[in-house]
């Protein structure tokens, strides 16, 4: 079975050598300059940098020889990056020991075991003083093993790096990486979204979800590799730390891999870019117009809101609701609708989401109205406005379907009409039998409660209408649909919760 990400091909063509060849004569400047610098530097901390910078000289040099070469060998690349590395290593100790009069670099490259003597003198006997303290060969020694290790390291990692790049064998050339305009939610639970991709590489877009703010201080990053055939993808979390002394000034960006490279068979590279900058231009235009809707008007009310001050919320909001500027109006009409469903008074907390849905038809605004009527006794005109909320939703994907059913069942048994709730309770039921099992990562992915939590919440709402009897006979409807494994949960279950209850037999569905 073919694997589901990227796999090199393993082809190492004859010019890897000869780049390979070419970078070891080259890296032999930078090994001279980095060897004048730790000999005439009065600053260790300096010696650190350079070194750090011709660890990055070799590094980059080595990653031009696979991409030069077209090198699809990681393990060799690899190899040939340490070559890399160790020829750069060797040229600075022969440069170093020849700046300190040991012998010509010449002579010296030809003659490791006088360089090795040499060294082995100095450690021996060389004491030098950094900031007052006195170094001892020891130490020196301990730092020429570091030097060695990340001179030689850097440089192997990043050619093999560049060998394991996506390549596209039928126009012999590196695939083409794309950065996707929109900014993803940040990923919070890496192994579930992977495991998802794994299964459903093409719902890509629909498992990463919603874009967010292109402010967002932390946001998933997906970048795409084209190619003649396949696509490939990798997505990363972002986190940006900004200096709160300088505005919009980034402090510090920290990136850790989530994927790497996962195949999107029979997926269009250029729709999905084209897919993301529409998603992205429709975004900035909502930023845009949202931070055009916090006026200095409501800047008083929206910090009592903030603050749990919800009287004076309202009085500050209030005034606005009739403004004629429209960011003006729909932010104070969202104030009072909140603030009031917040105090409880739920008949003109729905006066105001329903103004809102005229000014803003979308899914969320339409959630708000059909659970304030059913808190205010109309649930009938609470389930159209439901109903009307979840065809928009199924268009705009605002947020997962399951959560408008459990906020509206959640409304309708905090108004005492738990038996207007069981329509839409078994149609929460129905989704772990469709599912056949209860498994946590398919549960997320549908956006749907854990097993255990919908068994908790909607106990209280099975015994409100339906007796002991029927109440298990609810519940074990479902074990002939289940999974072994769901399937002993749900006894153990209903066996704590209905212990008194002899075993009754399973109900269609």
């Amino acid at each position: 079975m073919s694997s589901p990400y990227y796999v090199p091909s393993g082809r190492l063509p004859a010019p890897a050598f000869v780049w390979t060849a070419a970078c070891a004569a080259f890296v032999v400047i930078p090994a001279w300059l980095y060897a004048w610098l730790t000999t005439h530097s009065p600053l260790v901390l300096l010696d650190w940098v350079a070194m750090c910078v011709f660890a990055g000289v070799m590094g980059v040099a080595a990653r031009q020889v696979a991409r030069r070469a077209k090198a699809r060998n990681p393990l060799w690349m690899g190899g040939l990056g340490l070559a890399i590395g160790v020829a750069g290593w060797y040229a600075h100790w022969a440069a170093w020991l020849a700046i300190a009069d040991a012998g010509s670099f010449s002579s010296l490259l030809g003659a490791p075991q006088d360089m090795w003597r040499f060294g082995m003198m100095l450690a021996e006997h060389d004491v030098r003083h950094v900031a007052g303290m006195r170094i001892e060969g020891s130490a020196l020694v301990a730092g020429w093993i570091a030097e060695c290790i990340l001179l030689t390291t850097l440089p192997r990692s990043l050619a093999r790096s560049a060998a394991e790049e996506p390549f596209c064998e039928l126009t012999n050339s590196w695939a083409t990486p794309v950065a996707l305009p929109r900014k993803f939610a940040w990923i919070e639970e890496p192994d579930v979204v992977v495991h998802r991709l794994e299964t459903a590489p093409t719902e890509l877009l629909s498992i990463l979800g919603a874009g967010v703010a292109t402010d967002a201080v932390r946001y998933g990053a997906v970048t795409l590799y084209r190619t003649a055939g396949d696509p490939f993808v990798s997505i990363d979390n972002v986190k940006v730390e900004r200096d709160a002394k300088k505005e919009n000034k980034e402090q510090k960006k920290t990136t850790r891999s989530v994927i790497a490279y996962l195949r999107l068979p029979g997926m269009d590279a250029d729709r999905i870019i084209e897919a993301c900058s529409a998603a992205s231009a429709t975004q900035n235009t909502t930023n845009t117009g949202q931070a055009q809707a916090d006026p200095p008007e409501l800047a008083e009310a929206i910090d009592h809101l903030g603050a749990g001050r919800l009287e004076q919320a309202l009085a500050g909001a209030v005034p606005h609701v009739a403004a004629t500027q429209d960011g003006v109006r729909i932010d104070a009409i969202r104030l009072c609708a909140m603030a009031s469903a917040r105090l409880g008074r739920w008949a003109e907390s729905l006066l105001y989401w329903h103004a809102l849905c005229d000014e803003e038809p979308n899914a969320f605004n339409a959630l708000q109205t059909g659970c304030c009527c059913a808190m205010t006794g109309d649930p009938a005109r609470g389930e159209e406005w439901i109903a009307w909320a979840r065809a928009r939703n199924a268009a705009s994907q605002e947020m997962p379907d399951p959560q408008i059913v459990t906020s509206f069942i959640s409304a309708l048994t905090q108004s005492g009409q738990a038996a207007r709730a069981m329509p839409y309770l078994e149609q929460m039921r129905a989704i772990y039998t469709d599912l056949g099992c209860t498994d946590a990562t398919l549960l997320f992915v549908r956006r749907a409660p854990l097993f255990g939590a919908f068994l908790q919440d909607s106990l209280p709402i099975v015994r409100a209408v339906l007796d002991q009897e029927e109440g298990r006979a609810w519940y074990a409807a479902m074990l002939p649909h289940l999974d072994g494994p769901a399937n002993e949960t749900l006894n153990a279950w209903l066996d704590e919760n209905f212990a008194n209850m002899a075993s009754v037999t399973p109900a269609s569905a």
